[in-house]
């Protein structure tokens, strides 16, 4: 029988500390993937914290589990979506932002599993009254507004260019030591050099001084979890 031991840092805290952290772990990351309060992955991100609450819980409200079911199945395709950048419908920003939040999964987590709907209630109206007072700026985000203007972004867009390293950038070195070692081909002896003989070298040097520009802001967190 094969050993085991207990994580060294995470299986020291109470369970008591390890469920919180667990859940701010799970809406924190859903919020920052998309750089907003409410996205494409809050709905997934939400259900997996209720799910960890299931799990350490021991099971719930039959009620809960279906809210947890659905979030799942709707999270995995806002999940896709984020990955593509595609355009979801407006069913799914009204169930994300209104049941989904953030704010709307940890009411149901703090608050007992009967009163849930209450939670849910309370949840929407808060997220409402926030909508009223960040205006004119959305505390959400769910990528192209429409069909069309998703498919006219993917065909202007085309295949994205491989990321290309300054010298300045971390970590520029550890791909040209690797080219240039025997190990993997030997281009130090053979004199060439993957920065001046790359194809597309020129397109690099003349376009390359867009890709550092952070993107624009949207949303409401605050710009160290805008994406690098």
């Amino acid at each position: 029988m094969i050993g085991t031991a207990p994580a060294l840092i995470f299986d020291s805290f109470p369970w008591w500390v390890a469920r919180p952290i667990l859940y701010a772990l799970f809406l924190g990351t859903g919020m920052a993937l998309d750089e907003t309060y409410v996205n494409r992955t809050t709905i997934l991100a939400g259900s997996l914290a209720v799910a960890v609450h299931s799990v350490t819980a021991g099971g719930l409200w039959l009620p809960l589990s279906l809210y947890l079911d659905v979030g799942l199945v709707i999270g995995l395709y806002g999940l896709y979506a984020y990955v593509v950048d595609g355009y979801v419908p407006g069913w799914f920003r009204l169930l994300a932002y209104m049941l989904y939040s953030p704010l709307s999964v940890a009411l149901v987590l703090l608050l007992p599993d009967v009163v849930f709907i209450v939670a849910l209630v309370v949840a929407g109206y808060a997220n409402v009254q926030l909508l009223a007072a960040l205006h004119p700026v959305e505390p959400y985000y769910f990528g192209p507004d429409t069909p069309e203007a998703f498919a006219r972004s993917a065909s202007e867009s085309g295949s994205p260019d491989p990321v290309e390293r300054t010298d300045a950038a971390p970590g520029a070195g550890l791909g040209r030591a690797i080219a240039e070692s025997s190990l993997f081909g030997g281009n130090a002896a053979d004199g060439n050099d993957p920065d001046t003989h790359s194809p597309g070298g020129e397109e690099a040097d003349d376009g390359g001084a867009h890709r550092g520009d952070p993107p624009s802001d949207r949303g409401v967190l605050p710009g160290f979890m805008r994406r690098i």
